[in-house]
């Protein structure tokens, strides 16, 4: 009798499999981890870099050794998905030691670099040990626009950075968060990583306030595009693929349908944070979010598994103490408006920001689900900008 053939899947099916198997289990499935943050670039629109040669900054840095046991204790509670940020990681005269012992725990690891520290050596080394993915971060593809954005004439070593790691087929995303500086040069950004490198280029245009110490915290806001050229710029990019004109158009058809699309519940959390995600800062400081450090743990004076225990309380079951207008908003599923954009723009979780909600509000009127558009700010308004 010949056996069944067992069915196969891919790794993107088996990834939602995993993630969305039990959608209550408290297992820290996936995590971000700063490791620095320094950085060699300034740029304008950053939440944390500091100088590169910030000496108490590199003191208070977790250790390679500090790194290797918490990582095997989130190993043991049954971590996954690992991404490795900044900073800018490869500051780490240590980081290719740390990224081997992270690969030998089975960590699946994501880095996020700006790209101007990588040589041939580190280059090597992702060849032979492969993370899932390199996001490198690609301000400008002209010096003076990469220069305005980092305050840094660094274009030419980002560049070389990429070449190194395409040349050996690590597989690299390039990206950029949209500032005053480099809105003007983005379609050509976009259009030139495409006929160079045959990728699409991802962006962002969600810039937070500064969330270290001793900085002034709403410094990067003020190169934040406004809401209105940021949906201009949506509709420009939108058109080869219709990502985001197939996501309204959806939440319009549910709408029609009598089903209910908002985004929500009585809990402040309703994300993973806290229930299927962590973050950990360089100090050691765990917490369910990169954006919320005022929840947090000591990894140094204890262990992974009592801090994220800690977390079903503090974070998953932590209850909304008001309504506020994102509670009836029809669109609040496509927005990107969470506790952490409140908390470090107004210091107060449940408070909505008005950016998130003119860029949402403006994309639901340019892609065709105006109609669900119904609270009292928006209704009937002009997009801000």
């Amino acid at each position: 009798m010949t056996p069944a053939a067992v069915p196969a899947i891919g790794y993107s099916q088996l990834v939602e499999r995993i993630k969305h198997g039990d959608g209550m289990a408290h297992v820290p499935l996936e995590g971000s981890w700063e490791l620095t943050y320094r950085c060699n670039l300034a740029c304008t629109h950053c939440w944390v870099n500091l100088p590169a040669g910030d000496r108490r900054a590199r003191q208070r840095e977790l250790t390679g050794d500090e790194i290797d046991r918490i990582a095997g204790e989130i190993v043991d509670a049954g971590g996954l998905w690992l991404l490795l940020t900044g900073g800018e990681i490869f500051l780490r005269p240590d980081f290719l030691d740390i990224y081997r012992r992270l690969k030998r725990r089975g960590l699946l690891l994501t880095l996020y670099t700006n790209g101007t520290m990588i040589t041939e050596r580190t280059a090597d080394l992702l060849a032979e040990y492969p993370p899932s993915l390199v996001e490198i971060s690609l301000y400008g593809i002209t010096p003076g626009t990469y220069a305005a954005v980092t305050e840094v004439p660094a274009l030419e070593r980002c560049l070389r950075g990429i070449r190194l790691l395409r040349d050996r087929d690590v597989k690299i995303r390039l990206k950029s968060v949209v500032t005053t500086a480099n809105y003007d040069e983005f379609l050509d950004i976009a259009a030139w990583v495409k006929r160079e490198f045959g990728l699409r280029f991802r962006y962002d245009p969600n810039i937070n306030f500064r969330k270290i110490e001793g900085r002034e915290g709403t410094a990067p806001a003020r190169v934040r595009v406004p809401a209105s050229q940021v949906v201009a710029l949506d509709q420009a990019l939108d058109a080869e693929t219709d990502d985001l004109r197939g996501t309204y158009q959806d939440m319009v058809d549910k709408a029609r349908q009598g089903i209910d699309i908002r985004r929500g519940s009585g809990y402040v959390f309703d994300c993973g944070a806290g229930l299927n995600a962590y973050h950990i800062d360089p100090y050691g400081r765990l917490t369910s979010c990169m954006m919320v450090p005022s929840i947090g743990y000591d990894l140094r004076e204890g262990s992974f598994r009592e801090g994220w225990d800690s977390f079903l309380e503090r974070v998953v079951y932590l209850k909304k103490t008001r309504t506020t207008r994102c509670d009836s908003c029809a669109i609040s599923g496509n927005c990107t408006g969470c506790p952490g954009w409140s908390l470090l723009e107004h210091g107060d979780l449940e408070e909505p920001v008005d950016y998130v909600c003119d860029v949402n509000h403006g994309r639901a009127q340019a892609f065709g689900a105006g109609e669900l558009i119904s609270t009292i700010r928006m209704k009937g308004a002009p997009v801000h900008g």
